[in-house]
């Protein structure tokens, strides 16, 4: 069963259940993904929710739902572990690229300095709590849509496992997770897309994923995005990846870590990878997106793959 929710399609399955009550659980499921998809709209008009946090910058601490701030303290971990390259604060930015009159020149230079300022990690303050409060310094903007997907897919794992499920595959977009063994009891197949204008017509590669998350962040000139991936210390576009695809535990680790990679590069990235606990796989396509790129891996092989390129 599917729902429409972060601007995608958010879809679930469940197996080894009887029909009823898989349903029931794909509807639990799937409430929660839609709630937490509302929550973490920049101008959403939940109660507690980010567009609610956006509204009241600079007015003090603020409650928000218990949720919420979750994705906030793993977005300000990764905000720190890649010393600002990408966290919750890059509303301003990315909304500054959005609505940039001419598509193929950047914001003013001036403008977009003080979108860099407001999108530093210190202008935050997360306070834990029976009741969480955040405070947003004057001129920063939150967008956690770069972990909200992988955040409600998690959560709505938790939901399935409540309900009985064991057995189950949570997609949201490019966020992938598996649960249990899929149909053969091998688990859940992943086929990745041919490398993107490549011509080819070969997948990039093929897994099966069981208790894992798996997602897959892709760019390239032909298909230039309305905002592209900004690294949020220099406010402009990242360059020289063309997709980067990671795999770990949990879809709130992968979904980040899969931007912060793509921003930071092979060269950076596998220096910061070693601090991580649990290490994740990731692979790399370095290049500008015209002809064959280069391929590069990190805890690739210990995958369980189908294929091998």
């Amino acid at each position: 069963m599917s729902v429409a929710a972060f601007g995608t399609t958010a879809e679930v399955e469940v197996r080894t259940l009887p029909r009823a009550e898989a349903e029931a659980a794909v509807r639990a499921a799937l409430a929660e993904i839609h709630a937490i998809s509302q929550l973490v709209d920049p101008d959403g008009e939940q109660p507690g929710g980010v567009g609610a946090l956006n509204r009241a910058a600079g007015r003090g601490a603020q409650p928000v739902d218990e949720r919420v701030a979750e994705i906030l303290l793993r977005s300000m971990q990764f905000c720190i572990w890649s010393s600002g390259a990408y966290g919750p604060l890059g509303g301003a930015l990315n909304r500054l690229w959005a609505e940039r009159e001419d598509p193929l020149r950047p914001p003013r230079y001036d403008v977009l300095r003080l979108a860099v300022g407001g999108s530093e990690c210190a202008r935050l303050n997360l306070r834990r709590g029976p009741t969480p409060t955040v405070e947003l310094t004057t001129g920063s903007r939150i967008d956690t849509l770069g972990i909200g997907r992988g955040f409600a897919v998690d959560r709505a794992v938790e939901v399935l496992e409540q309900q009985g499920v064991d057995n189950a595959w949570i997609e949201i977009g490019n966020v992938w997770r598996a649960m249990g063994g899929g149909a053969t009891g091998n688990g859940w197949l992943v086929t990745l897309p041919p490398v993107p204008g490549s011509g080819e017509k070969e997948p990039l590669d093929q897994l099966w994923l069981r208790d894992q998350a798996l997602v897959l962040l892709t760019s390239s000139p032909d298909d230039e995005p309305a905002v592209p991936i900004l690294d949020q210390r220099t406010g402009v576009p990242a360059r020289g990846v063309v997709t980067v695809v990671t795999v770990s535990e949990l879809a709130c680790d992968a979904q980040p870590l899969a931007t912060t990679l793509f921003i930071l590069g092979h060269r950076e990235g596998q220096m910061r990878l070693g601090t991580l606990d649990p290490r994740p796989s990731v692979y790399w396509l370095l290049g500008e997106g015209r002809g064959r790129p280069l391929e590069a891996t990190y805890r690739w092989s210990e995958l369980r793959r189908v294929r091998r390129r």
